[in-house]
């Protein structure tokens, strides 16, 4: 988490508002000066669309309004119209940092971050000895004044409520909503599913076709999405949750129907982030969840999309593979011939992994993850085969040609495909064992960053 000064926010705000920086700090030091007087005062505050500050009760004094303008425009000789822009400005700042986990200091007056209430496991009310429920996860602003306004406050506390559009945005990512999906509503285990995460007061929607399916995801903030893959259209649930970068890192536990694991990986697979083989009490998937729901908080704030599948090696799938992974890639935010680049690195590490990894036995599976950020994208391939010395190949650079050619020589083959990954993205990295492959391309170009490691940047839990 890091600690933002006012100083370091000012620039964001003045570019967002098109107010010149020495105005715009002009303007957040009258705000936060006005607001420290009104406070030690005894007279709560309220900042427009982001909450109250209370110290005793009463009417709350608007901040920006008409009735503050002589105390915040006219002693300072500030533009009304600025005022405004920077105010709203300061807001939008302060909530696109603390939603992502990041805390802001206000020049000594306040503190501001977010306080994230984890979803977690708890024993549920009434006669059910014994049984336990997920407590829904809660959102909430902590807003602590700094030592010297607590000096002028003589110690009383500052009560903070969220209100207008940090109020909203709090609740959006709250989301307690839970996607059920599932091939019969009226089913017992799923009725008992519904019943337990219901009785915790989580929003459970069951779903039985791939359209509902997709309403709810489009419409609603989804926290969970639990999948019985007896379900006909199960696969496409999960492929539309996980190839949309909105519902991407929303987690998902899929259902297995007892004994059929081994048939149900025999073909192209989109998988969740955990799998549950019936039978199984409703407890491990409460545990499950409380898990996935902790983890996904935390990826939410560093990734954009993941993706993960699976298919056994064959060509129909890798070809398959090939087309899902070109439109990540398109709507990644690469451009068109970096687009190029990462499905030539990608087609290639596919291919290594079913003939040299492999042998292109149909009984083997290619696993490939997809992670997105801010700054880049993650490709990690993993076959099923014993591995190969990478060093030889990878590094160092130089001196490959010449043992790709030595090995030629020999009547053998491999070399050449490594070195055109290396050539198309920024990044490659094997594992020790080196059946994994981890490619990864910056969306902005930053130079070749060539060279392996013996471990990949990211690797599935």
């Amino acid at each position: 988490m890091k600690t933002w000064t006012a100083a370091e926010i000012l620039p964001e705000v003045a570019r967002a508002t098109g107010v010149a920086e020495p105005v715009t700090r002009q303007i957040v030091d009258a705000l936060l000066g006005f607001v420290r007087n009104t406070l030690v005062s005894g007279k709560p505050v309220q900042l427009a669309d982001f909450g109250t500050l209370r110290t005793a009760a009463g009417q709350p004094v608007v901040v920006p309004s008409s009735a503050t303008q002589d105390a915040l425009e006219g002693a300072h000789g500030l533009n009304s119209a600025d005022v405004q822009k920077v105010a709203a400005g300061l807001v939008d700042t302060l909530i696109a940092k603390v939603l992502r986990h990041d805390a802001v200091d206000l020049d000594g007056n306040f503190r501001v971050k977010l306080l994230d209430r984890k979803a977690s496991i708890v024993p549920a009310d009434g006669s059910h000895q014994g049984v336990k429920s997920i407590a829904v996860s809660k959102r909430s602003l902590d807003l602590k004044p700094a030592p010297a306004l607590l000096d002028a406050l003589q110690g009383h506390a500052v009560n903070f409520e969220s209100a207008g559009k940090l109020k909203d945005q709090l609740e959006t990512a709250r989301a307690n909503k839970i996607l059920l999906a599932c091939k019969d509503g009226e089913d017992y285990f799923i009725k008992t599913i519904e019943y337990h995460f219901s009785k915790a007061g989580w929003i459970v929607e069951v779903v039985t076709k791939l359209d509902q399916a997709k309403q709810y995801l489009i419409e609603d903030p989804i926290s969970l999405i639990i999948v019985d893959c007896v379900m006909p259209e199960a696969d496409q649930v999960v492929e539309y949750a996980k190839t949309h970068k909105k519902t991407s890192l929303v987690p998902i536990l899929e259902m297995l129907p007892a004994g059929k694991e081994k048939e149900w990986f025999k073909t192209f697979r989109f998988l969740g982030n955990e799998q549950l083989s019936q039978p199984f009490e409703v407890k491990q998937m409460l545990e499950l969840g409380e898990r996935e729901l902790e983890r996904s908080t935390e990826e939410q704030a560093v990734f954009e999309q993941e993706v993960y599948f699976r298919f056994p090696t064959e060509d129909r799938w890798i070809d398959r593979a090939n087309e899902i992974a070109a439109r990540l890639f398109s709507d990644s935010g690469l451009n068109e011939g970096q687009q190029v680049q990462m499905c030539t690195a990608f087609r290639e590490a596919c291919s290594n992994a079913a003939q040299h990894g492999n042998r292109h036995r149909k009984d083997r599976f290619v696993d490939v993850e997809y992670y997105l950020d801010a700054k880049r994208l993650t490709v990690v391939v993993r076959d099923q085969g014993k591995g190969f010395d990478w060093r030889l190949y990878v590094a160092p650079e130089q001196g490959a040609v010449d043992r790709v050619r030595d090995r030629r020589a020999q009547g053998k083959l491999g070399g050449l495909g490594i070195m055109l990954m290396t050539k198309c993205v920024d990044k490659i990295e094997y594992n020790d064992e080196g059946n994994r492959i981890t490619l990864t391309k910056f969306k902005e170009e930053k130079g070749k960053q060539a060279g392996a490691q013996a471990a990949p940047a990211f690797q599935r839990r």
